[in-house]
């Protein structure tokens, strides 16, 4: 595990595959249980913060970015009362550190609506999926299968703004109906499951499973 005091308020931790598997983890538990997201990464930062600058009435948030060879960690605190923050500064260092795009609007402290919309769909069988793309026929969104550790994921790419015959919120009512939304990144699919079918899993599937 590696430790780096970016700032005052920032710690960066570096924890290799090996060091989840001594802790008992891995990417995907991490990213699949909030209760046990929030107990490691909790656990953690009594590893790390020794001084206990971090825990001492603060308000701490983390941010993580999974790799192939494990995760990335930034632990950070809001400042104390009295002292200003600069959200063009942080989002500066976030970006220097890998941790936010530079178009990353929601860092940046606007709230415009975003022209699309992430969704990752877990299954419990093949047949859910098949079931789900003979009744969500529409033309709004990119549909991507993978199947990773035996279970099938469905990464949905929405594209709000062309939402015609379906509201987003039903949509998603949907999906659930056959599947399970789950915090997992795509990028975490895209890495380390096997794809099944690109961009257009839900035309392919009533292609073939007519």
């Amino acid at each position: 595990m590696e430790i780096e005091h970016v700032s005052e308020n920032m710690i960066r931790v570096v924890l290799g595959n090996h060091d989840l598997e001594e802790r008992g983890v891995t990417v995907l538990d991490l990213l699949g249980n909030r209760k046990q997201i929030e107990s490691f990464f909790y656990s953690i930062l009594e590893e790390v913060d020794t001084d206990h600058t971090f825990t001492q009435d603060q308000t701490v948030t983390f941010q993580v970015v999974p790799n192939s060879k494990g995760l990335e960690l930034l632990i950070s605190k809001a400042p104390k009362d009295g002292q200003d923050s600069s959200p063009q500064e942080e989002n500066q260092l976030l970006q220097s550190l890998g941790f936010v795009g530079q178009d990353d609007e929601n860092n940046t402290g606007e709230t415009a609506n975003p022209a699309t919309q992430e969704l990752v769909v877990k299954f419990a069988d093949f047949e859910n999926f098949v079931a789900l793309s003979k009744v969500l026929a529409v033309e709004s969104f990119e549909s991507d299968l993978y199947r990773y550790q035996n279970v099938y994921y469905l990464h949905l790419t929405i594209y709000v703004d062309e939402l015609r015959s379906i509201t987003l919120n039903n949509l998603t009512a949907l999906v659930q109906e056959y599947g399970q939304i789950v915090p997992l990144s795509a990028a975490v699919l895209a890495e380390f499951g096997q794809p099944v079918m690109r961009q257009t899993a839900f035309e392919l599937s009533r292609y073939y499973f007519k």
